[in-house]
């Protein structure tokens, strides 16, 4: 009888230890697991500040770069260095920036009609300037100035549609009702909201055009715009000159850029077509970049797109977006664009 009872004892003894090993073990692993979780944190948060100093390091290039070209902005200056990586404590730090006077500012579409044609509201520069864009692209003349229209009627405070445009009943007899913004963007990633925009459409578009939060005008730096950028040249000049003239402009560009107009418009050579309002529309400065930073801390990877703006002399942030979403998608186009 004894000896039974120390058999159950020891059984009792064992199960007890087997218990006990088994929470232990889970015990274990749950403070591994929140370890590593903290760890994760920790370093997304490092990789978090680390993408903040490189923004602060963009303001900083960007103020001496203005202070040393004098109000001229270029390729051949420091925060047009691509793919810039500085190390860091446990990782690294990198990005690039982009004059956002290189590209067709989205919301210059919500610009009023301030004159008239035949009786009817001409449509604003920047409007026909976009639709020579998207007919540059290889659109045909209708589907362009449909889209064109449809575009500022989504941008524009009124709520009157254009010629061949649309306005919120078109929006609100889809199948998911929403209405026309009515305002300016805050990215170029909204153009997808606009009826008629087709991804296929958006790919071919996105890299030559932006948003500048806040801003509505519409002027292109021939200092920054790249070759591959050509048919936005040659919509600015409403597809006066083609685009393979565009591209010989850009090529026998000087190295650091055009010192002023004059010597732009000496080499352009145009022609009567381009007025005086379409000869404003190019500059040979900007005040809006683009910054994509990024930086990793070990396995933690942080990325972050701001919009820096030259104010008197200091650079500030107006916007800032977490991810890299329009990087992404640029490349995406251009690689479809190679293939």
């Amino acid at each position: 009888m004894i000896k039974k009872q120390k058999g159950v004892a020891l059984l009792v003894v064992l199960l007890i230890v087997a218990v006990i090993a088994v929470i232990a073990a889970d015990i274990t692993g749950r403070n591994q697991l929140s370890v590593r979780r903290t760890m994760n944190l920790t370093q997304y948060d490092q990789a978090y500040w680390y993408a903040i100093s490189a923004e602060e390091l963009a303001k900083k290039v960007l103020k001496q770069d203005m202070d040393d070209a004098d109000g001229t902005v270029h390729l051949q200056q420091y925060w047009a260095l691509a793919d810039v990586v500085f190390p860091a404590e446990y990782g690294e730090i990198g990005g690039e920036m982009k004059d956002l006077r290189s590209c067709f500012n989205l919301n210059a579409l919500s610009q009023p009609s301030e004159e008239n044609e035949n009786g009817q509201p001409k449509m604003p520069l920047p409007t026909r300037q976009f639709q020579a864009l998207l007919v540059a692209l290889g659109m045909d003349d209708f589907m362009a100035e449909s889209l064109s229209h449809t575009v500022k009627d989504y941008l524009d405070e009124d709520t009157v549609a254009s010629p061949f445009g649309a306005e919120d009943s078109e929006y609100e007899s889809r199948t998911v009702p929403y209405r026309a913004a009515n305002t300016l963007m805050n990215d170029k990633s909204e153009l997808r909201a606009v009826m008629g925009v087709t991804q296929e459409v958006y790919q071919a578009l996105a890299p030559y055009v932006c948003v500048i939060p806040g801003n509505s005008d519409q002027v292109l730096n021939i200092n920054t715009v790249d070759v591959e950028q050509a048919a936005l040249l040659a919509a600015m000049f409403d597809n006066q000159i083609s685009v393979g003239e565009a591209e010989n402009l850009i090529g026998q560009r000087p190295a650091a850029g055009y010192e002023n107009l004059e010597d732009f418009w000496t080499d352009a050579n145009p022609g009567a077509g381009v007025d005086a309002k379409m000869k404003s529309s190019i500059v040979v400065d900007s005040k809006y970049f683009l910054l994509h930073a990024g930086a990793r801390v070990d396995n933690a990877i942080f990325q972050m797109e701001s919009v820096l703006k030259n104010s008197g002399g200091q650079f500030k942030v107006v916007t800032r977006q977490f991810g890299a979403q329009n990087k992404t998608e640029d490349k995406q186009a251009a690689e479809e664009k190679r293939s």
